[in-house]
């Protein structure tokens, strides 16, 4: 398959996304080990500043047309991502680029768990309870709860998935494939 690379704007979104959730998965740490308030200000501002670039991210994958790529749904692009994951179990990395396929299916798979943390983050600051929130709703603490483990939960996710990523790419570059320059090089 030709290698399609991604234009300089998507790759602007992808770095300003992976700084931004990878900021907020170090601080989520950090607030996950006992709120001091100047922590939860910073992991509440980064998540605000996260949530715009995850937004961003949708309207500009939305405006190029690439959805189909992230979300490969009718038949012949399900069956590419199949042929891709049987072939990566056998040890053959699938190819890379703004193309259908295993790699970008699992970057759609790993924007959905990030906008699920956005906006589980942005309903949990909307009813903090205490007064603190912007509703003062008698259900909040138990609203918030559920949030907040959803939220725990979905950290999870995205840290497999972070972890995933960053593995990928180093044995892409093992292989030869130079995936980090095609998409990261200011020439193209």
């Amino acid at each position: 398959m030709e290698l399609r690379p991604w234009d300089r704007g998507t790759r602007l979104i992808h770095l300003a996304l992976a700084v931004a959730v990878t900021a907020q998965l170090f601080s989520g740490l950090v607030v996950s080990n006992g709120v001091r308030p100047r922590y939860l200000l910073m992991h509440t501002v980064l998540g605000i500043i996260t949530t715009l670039i995850i937004a961003l991210h949708w309207m500009w994958t939305w405006a190029r047309g690439d959805l189909r790529v992230l979300f490969p749904w009718n038949r012949a692009d399900l069956d590419q991502v199949g042929r891709e994951l049987r072939q990566t179990l056998r040890g053959k990395l699938p190819g890379h680029g703004n193309v259908v396929g295993l790699s970008s299916f699992v970057h759609g798979l790993g924007l959905l768990a990030v906008t699920g943390m956005a906006a589980t983050g942005i309903l949990m600051y909307i009813v903090i309870p205490g007064g603190y929130g912007l509703t003062a709703h008698s259900g909040a603490y138990v609203l918030f709860t559920a949030l907040a483990t959803l939220h725990l939960w979905l950290s999870y996710g995205v840290w497999f998935y972070l972890g995933g990523h960053v593995v990928f790419a180093a044995l892409q570059q093992i292989q030869g494939n130079h995936v980090l320059r095609h998409f990261y090089s200011v020439r193209h």
